[in-house]
């Protein structure tokens, strides 16, 4: 972002000789969407007047900046925008969009297998971020009678352009940023029904933009008791099996948390060095790869920050160290690039040996790869709570910053309530909560809030 900051303020300088108003705008944009939001609202008159003449900004025209309404944008934001949204009228008009939202275990991957189970003779597509989700997303369905391929959004949109197929179905579509969300729609055909499911008060994509959560907001207002068009669920099915965590979560998104404790959830402050080598202990004397991978289903910790004490770089270190002198004959890994000739995705977990890395692939059998042939990879002890959305676990230690800035962490992070309800609704049955009490709370006090014009 630093360097695009520096490139796009020299162009506007250079190119097209912007007044000082006008780079201090754009200046503002820019630290606006590396927050996260897209647009840059513009409310002083002499700063409208002044965006409204210069040559760095236009609508229909090619120009670095676009000024619409109110809001300020680089291009090619405004411009994904744009088609996003005249797609979407297109789809509402031939009553062919959908949206399905609610939280985990609310039944939404049920609802489109009873839409779905009477449309089996259609051309159907299924997918979803990445490739865990997709994976997730195929075996809750094949449970339910619908045998279909899920694939990741990369590999569907790889293989055709534009879609061919009568109903499209994408999970997790809170984790779909703009530039994704534009491309799919643009693949999308008129005539096909289009179903967008996921959780509106999940953590929003890691890129600028919180599409998913702008859409619903946009059809509730419009659409609301219209449920072919929008449809949100409220009741929590896996409620009995964890209340806790659903007691839990309910109160992280109403900001009315009293404390972390309840008879799912354990908050344990700080002190989590010491149980490190016990969380992974089966992983550690697996003997097969089915055993290996299998366990990664039970548990997983996840951690709100790469960098500093209580981030991933530093936890996996340390639990790599233990492996080796627990002599395991597997260790954990998550993709970190798409690798489509490997058919392997960004956010893919799985466990090499030596010699060779294994994968659950879509129709849940095992795949091999030579180790050294693997696409960029992290180890994957610990991931971030951004890496686990579209996963889910028996159980979780969600690990926070003993700090709100912590050493090594320049920028500091923003924790909000949002990624504190994704990490605790990760876990099926139990949560374990590290982190400094302070930190937890304030997390719970802060929302997401990114500007766009999708309204």
């Amino acid at each position: 972002m630093d360097k695009l900051r520096e490139f796009l303020l020299k162009y506007l300088e250079t190119k097209y000789k912007v007044s000082d108003t006008v780079l201090g705008c754009a200046e503002r944009l820019l630290v606006q969407l590396e927050k996260g939001s897209i647009c840059l609202k513009i409310e002083d008159e002499a700063e409208i007047e002044e965006l409204k003449k210069s040559p760095a900004v236009g609508q229909s025209e090619i120009r670095p900046l676009v000024f619409d309404g109110e809001d300020l944008y680089i291009q090619k934001y405004f411009v994904y925008q744009t088609r996003i949204l005249e797609k979407i009228k297109e789809l509402l008009e031939n009553g062919k969009i959908h949206i399905i939202t609610g939280g985990p275990g609310t039944g939404k991957t049920t609802s489109l297998a009873t839409i779905l189970k009477n449309e089996l003779e259609k051309r159907i597509l299924l997918a979803a971020p990445t490739g865990k989700a997709a994976l997730r997303m195929q075996e809750s369905l094949a449970r339910q009678g619908i045998k279909l391929e899920a694939k990741t959004l990369h590999r569907l949109l790889y293989k055709q352009f534009p879609l061919e197929a009568d109903i499209l179905a994408i999970d997790e579509c809170s984790m779909v940023d703009l530039s994704m969300m534009s491309k799919l729609l643009d693949a999308v055909p008129g005539n096909c029904d289009l179903y967008l499911l996921g959780d509106k008060n999940q953590l929003a994509s890691v890129e600028a933009g919180s599409v998913f959560a702008d859409i619903c907001r946009k059809f509730e207002k419009e659409h609301k008791g219209n449920e072919n068009i929008y449809k949100e669920l409220r009741v929590n099915y896996r409620a009995k099996n964890a209340p806790g965590i659903a007691a839990l979560s309910k109160q992280i998104l109403e900001e009315a948390v009293e404390n972390f404790d309840n008879e799912n959830v354990r908050y344990l402050e700080d002190k989590f060095e010491s149980e490190l080598s016990g969380w992974y202990k089966n992983l550690f004397s697996a003997q097969t790869k089915e055993e290996a991978l299998d366990f990664l289903k039970t548990f997983q910790i996840l951690c709100a920050t790469k960098v500093g004490k209580n981030g991933t770089k530093r936890i996996n270190e340390k639990l790599c160290d233990v492996a080796k002198k627990e002599k395991a004959k597997f260790i954990p890994v998550i993709i970190t690039e798409n690798n489509y000739q490997q058919g392997l995705f960004n956010g893919d977990v799985g466990v090499k040996d030596n010699e060779q890395a294994y994968f659950y692939t879509g129709d849940n059998e095992i795949k091999n790869f030579p180790a050294l042939t693997l696409p960029t990879h992290d180890y994957a002890f610990a991931i971030t709570i951004h890496k686990s959305q579209g996963s889910e676990y028996e159980r979780v230690a969600v690990v926070y910053p003993s700090a709100e800035k912590e050493d090594g962490d320049e920028r500091g992070t923003i924790l909000t309530k949002e990624l504190l309800y994704t990490a605790i609704t990760r876990a099926k049955k139990e949560c374990f909560i590290y982190g400094a009490k302070e930190v937890l709370v304030n997390s719970c006090k802060r929302g997401i809030s990114r500007a766009s014009g999708i309204r």
